[in-house]
């Protein structure tokens, strides 16, 4: 609810909590009397700094409408809608990839494409489910049945897709609504002002007559990979989850072309889709690009924004998207595992410089803070983890309350600190008041002062008294609403959390708990929960290439660090340049990394054995992790 609504409400009720009328208006006249804002100051054009790099890269990405001949008999459509449609050429017969989002979009693309060929469409192949991949499809059929009436067309597909458009409708209003917002399709287009939506010029799915409807798959396949040979196109279809769980990539090996869908575009990924997706998974995201640099395509071509050419290119912007979405959920779950909640590790989760400058990772689409607030969702939920938020004062309550924390200050020779303090403890008291007389405490007014005492908690240089001050009323106030609780779950984290904050001693996992964890744990996941303890940006200039052999297994692995991400290799390039390689045993390994031995003590008693390089290249390695046993 918006304040003018809650002025409403309270002015509808005439007296709220000791605000009457005359607090909430009054009628000023007069010379210097007080003018309200009649109009917006700003404007959608005015220049700033990223509203100029915006313009400037819609311009330059996807304004113009073209057919790029990528290599030989392979053809993309840009800037024609929000998606891409590339058009593959065979002796017989051409196949379509992704019909964009709107058949009027489509039937200009035919068109382009039929100067090109005129040899019939016998093939159509989704990437994904999203109706910006496939709502053009009508136009495609209805060309074939005007022109080519004997000639059939199959729309190949993983059966995750099929699914997953049946199953759309169960959110298609929301979704409707809040698609408008993210892509702005209500928003004028500005002659030389245009920033598009993101991944192209505008969404014209919301611009869809009856022919726009999204036509589900005819041959679909399950498993991981399924090769098909279409009038003499041989292609393949890789299921690679990423930005959608049943995302395929289109394999053309004697083209030497990867059409990753939409598994990589010129910006940041949307890890998470403010117009409400869940939240996507970003090990599953990082790992398809994996298989897809496996290919070693000399072209690349997704189906928004342009496409790469040249294996050196295509290589260096598939390593640095997939470094660039293992970066963040790594650093991310890294200051999960140490307590923070989402606010603290946005503000602490920054791209390394290099990552940071790279052409595919600016964030015209996705963001890196949408992004660490995602993959917090994913692996913990809705819930920050601090009680604050497990039950909020209402919107309108909370309007209610600032307006007369703000009548109430007026005049008050106090700093903005002791005022929040004294509302607290005042709205704190208040609950405990009612509880004395009628056994029951107001849980409004505890949601109320553990919000304010929150805002002092998290300043920098606060008076120490201040601080125990508002520490106390919040171990109080959640002490108040746990008793309160007909949940265990939630009466028991409340008073837990503020037994912490009284001991100040948060129940963390012992050292002793921990080392017994790490010797349990299969060597390879200790080599993975390693590579989540990154030093955020201390190491980002630095790189190792490590080797370690396990005797007792008989296995080699590889470590590396590049750009603050460190990778497990598995298994090893041949001839890898390494920093240093080692030779030790599983347990060995692991009762160092459980800090339970020295590895400059094992190094001497031969625990260890340097096989190349030096010893202190794998201490310098080494040092730009948190120590597997901690925090």
């Amino acid at each position: 609810m918006n304040l003018i609504a809650v002025l409403r409400v309270m002015l509808a009720f005439r007296i709220v909590r000791g605000l009457d009328s005359n607090m909430l208006h009054n009628d000023y006249s007069g010379p210097g009397s007080v003018k309200y804002l009649q109009e917006p100051l700003v404007k959608i054009t005015d220049t700033t700094g990223p509203a100029k790099k915006l313009v400037e890269f819609t311009k330059s990405e996807y304004l113009t409408k073209e057919v790029v001949e990528v290599t030989r008999d392979v053809y993309v459509a840009i800037g024609y809608a929000l998606a891409n449609s590339i058009m593959v050429v065979a002796e017989k017969g051409v196949i379509i990839i992704d019909t964009t989002e709107n058949a009027e979009a489509m039937e200009e693309i035919l068109e382009e494409f039929r100067k090109i060929t005129t040899k019939p469409v016998v093939a159509i192949v989704y990437t994904h489910f999203h109706g910006d991949h496939n709502a053009g499809t009508q136009s495609v059929i209805a060309e074939g049945k005007s022109r080519y009436p004997t000639i059939p067309i199959d729309i190949y597909a993983h059966q995750m897709t099929k699914d997953t458009m049946l199953d759309q409708i169960y959110t298609s209003d929301i979704t409707h609504i809040r698609g408008v917002r993210q892509f702005g399709t209500s928003l004028d287009n500005i002659e030389n002002w245009r920033t598009g939506a993101g991944l192209g010029p505008e969404l014209r799915f919301f611009q869809a007559d009856e022919k726009s409807i999204q036509i589900l798959p005819t041959v679909t396949f399950t498993g991981e990979r399924q090769t098909y040979l279409v009038t003499g196109i041989k292609f393949e279809l890789i299921h690679t989850p990423g930005e959608t769980d049943d995302q395929i990539t289109v394999w053309l090996p004697n083209h030497d072309v990867a059409l990753p869908g939409d598994n990589i575009y010129k910006t940041f990924p949307n890890l998470y889709a403010i117009r409400g997706t869940p939240a996507r998974d970003p090990l599953k995201w990082y790992r398809s690009l994996d298989v897809v640099r496996s290919l070693h395509a000399s072209h690349l071509v997704g189906s928004h924004t342009q496409p790469v050419s040249g294996k050196d290119a295509v290589h260096d912007t598939l390593l640095a998207y997939r470094d660039g979405i293992k970066f963040v959920h790594d650093q991310t779950l890294r200051y999960i595992n140490k307590g923070l909640f989402p606010g603290e590790i946005v503000e602490r989760v920054k791209l390394p410089e290099k990552l940071a400058n790279h052409p595919n990772l600016q964030e015209h689409y996705g963001t890196v803070e949408w992004s660490v607030k995602g993959v917090f969702a994913n692996y913990l939920g809705w819930f920050s983890g601090n009680p604050t938020d497990l039950h909020h004062v209402s919107s309108a309550e909370r309007a209610i309350r600032m307006l007369k924390l703000i009548t109430n200050a007026q005049g008050r020779d106090e700093c903005a600190v002791d005022i929040l303090l004294r509302e607290a403890e005042n709205s704190h008291r208040s609950s405990y008041y009612q509880y004395q007389a009628t056994g029951q405490h107001n849980k409004a007014d505890n949601k109320w002062a553990v919000e304010l005492v929150d805002f002092i908690l998290s300043l920098s240089r606060v008076d120490p008294a201040i601080l125990h001050s508002a520490r106390q009323i919040k171990i109080s106030a959640l002490r108040g609403l746990g008793i309160e609780q007909v949940s265990p779950n939630g009466r028991n984290y409340y008073l837990t959390y503020a037994l912490e904050m009284e001991s100040d001693d948060p129940f963390v996992r012992s050292k002793e708990t921990r080392a017994i964890a790490i010797m349990d744990s299969h060597i390879e996941y200790v080599l993975g929960t390693l590579c989540l303890k990154v030093k955020g940006l201390e190491c980002q200039y630095k790189n190792f290439t490590i080797g370690i052999t396990f005797t007792d297994v008989g296995k080699r692995y590889g470590l590396t660090l590049r750009n603050s991400v460190c990778d497990v290799l598995d298994p090893l390039p041949s001839s890898p340049p390494f920093s240093a390689s080692i030779r030790t045993t599983t347990e060995d390994y692991k009762r160092i990394n459980a800090d339970m031995w020295d590895i400059d003590q094992q190094i001497a008693a031969g625990a260890i054995a340097v096989e190349s390089g030096h010893a202190q290249a794998y201490k310098d390695f080494m040092s730009c992790f948190d120590p597997l046993n901690s925090i």
